[in-house]
């Protein structure tokens, strides 16, 4: 047993008991308590507050004290694409137009083999695992052709590899009408064999949107899991598919999780809508997801009009929309919340290293969560923790049961963690420091 003396913890990822701060400190402004972690073998044993008459546990081979420094949880990544990473050098995106993405990525699939896949991803995961994550969600394409096999296989393949570092989870991700219309056998199988957690699908606005939540949620039932969906990833105003994905959760009574990613276009409807589509949201339990970082990138690009002659384009324009979803109203509705990496150097997203840190610096700032620090945290801990159902064993806390992750920065306040987000940190894995090496993109090659 090892126990870490003084690590300042933010109260959103401690116990209830032990959220109480200090007479004078400002949870509005430094949301944390100060603790002693006892930590044996791969799980938390205590957590006490710092300087208390609770004695040292009697075991303990070794005392560590960090001398009241910023200390999380383990981070989680709840939305990533670890099929599509790493693909910009040979299927780049300079319009940086989401269509445009698609295109490229599509053209790219052609050599999307089991190997290379398996290259990328788990270069990816290295990345993550060296920036404190301990549990990551990744979409996988399961469309039409060849494309989702060779993908499920190689993160089946990571999967066991990375077991007891980070917890990996897939989603089988497809066309919503495709489904409807004769590609549901195949998904379903793969889903099956490859031991996907949910399914997901990126539904369009369209007259058979209904029919086609009923299809994907009568499969999702047989085979006994979730579903995880990219919706509304627009800036049209007419794009109501998060609504309709909480009205088919009411009307088939679906029992499992439902989590929906980006919800964009909510942001510019009319505000009383919003509001009844938010109450919907909550009345069928569903979980929200926000991409500020990949959202911030593809939404808002605008170009001066061709010129008449030569249809040459105009010069670009400065972006007035930037895609992020309600999520303070999401919050104080009490509907769980979490922010996603999303893509990762591809053309959805040209940069990005599935740093979880990055993720939540940015939110903050894209979203101003700095309104209520105390409960940003839980963006990249307790929610995804709970939207991947990995609450129950204690994910994105610091608690008595809890894997012994924990991300140790140079920063004794929230304000010097936020000031500084390229800071160097130190990570527990078990009763000592792990080596944190972050891959060198050399490894990757020219990926052509």
């Amino acid at each position: 047993m090892h126990l870490f003396r003084r690590a300042r913890i933010p109260v959103a990822c401690l116990p209830s008991s032990l959220q109480a701060l200090p007479a004078g400190q400002e949870v509005r402004l430094e949301p944390w308590a100060e603790c002693d972690v006892a930590i044996e073998g791969p799980r938390i044993v205590s957590v006490t507050l710092s300087g208390t008459d609770a004695p040292a546990p009697a075991t303990a081979a070794g005392v560590t004290d960090l001398h009241g420094v910023i200390v999380l949880p383990g981070l989680l990544d709840v939305h990533t694409h670890l099929d599509k990473a790493h693909t910009w050098h040979r299927a780049p995106n300079p319009t940086g137009e989401f269509w445009d993405a698609i295109k490229a990525l599509g053209d790219d699939s052609r050599r999307w083999t089991e190997a290379d896949i398996y290259r990328r991803a788990n270069f990816a995961l290295r990345s993550a695992h060296a920036h404190g994550t301990n549990a990551l969600r990744s979409h996988v394409d399961t469309g039409a052709g060849a494309v989702g096999e060779p993908g499920h296989a190689a993160l089946q393949q990571l999967r066991h590899e990375w077991q007891g570092r980070i917890h990996l989870q897939t989603v089988s991700l497809c066309n919503l009408s495709a489904f409807a219309q004769g590609d549901a056998h195949r998904i379903v199988e793969l889903t099956a064999r490859y031991g996907a957690t949910a399914l997901g699908g990126f539904p369009q606005p369209n007259p058979d949107l209904p029919r086609q939540y009923d299809a994907l949620m009568a499969a999702a039932r047989e085979l006994g899991i979730g579903l995880d969906l990219h919706v509304d990833e627009s800036g049209l105003a007419h794009a109501e598919c998060l609504r309709a994905a909480a009205e088919a959760v009411l009307r088939n009574q679906f029992p499992y999780p439902v989590a929906c990613g980006h919800n964009c276009s909510l942001a510019i409807q009319d505000p009383s809508r919003a509001a009844s589509t938010l109450e919907l949201v909550r009345e069928a339990g569903l979980h929200i997801i926000s991409l500020p970082l990949c959202n911030l990138y593809l939404q808002g690009r605008a170009r001066a009009p061709a010129d008449v002659i030569t249809q040459v384009p105009g010069p670009p324009l400065t972006p007035r929309w930037r895609g992020i979803t309600l999520l303070h109203e999401f919050m104080e509705a009490g509907v769980t919340v979490a922010c996603g990496s999303d893509n990762v150097r591809d053309a959805f997203y040209a940069w990005g290293d599935l740093d979880a840190m990055e993720v939540y610096q940015e939110s903050i700032r894209i979203a101003h969560l700095d309104t209520r620090l105390a409960a940003s945290p839980a963006v990249v801990t307790t929610g995804p923790a709970r939207i991947m159902g990995l609450h129950t064993q204690g994910y994105g806390t610091v608690a008595p049961g809890a894997p012994a992750d924990l991300v140790v920065f140079p920063a004794r306040t929230f304000n010097e963690l936020l000031a500084r987000p390229a800071s160097d940190r130190r990570l527990i894995h078990g009763e000592s420091f792990r080596p944190r090496t972050v891959p060198d993109y050399a490894e990757l090659g020219d990926l052509v």
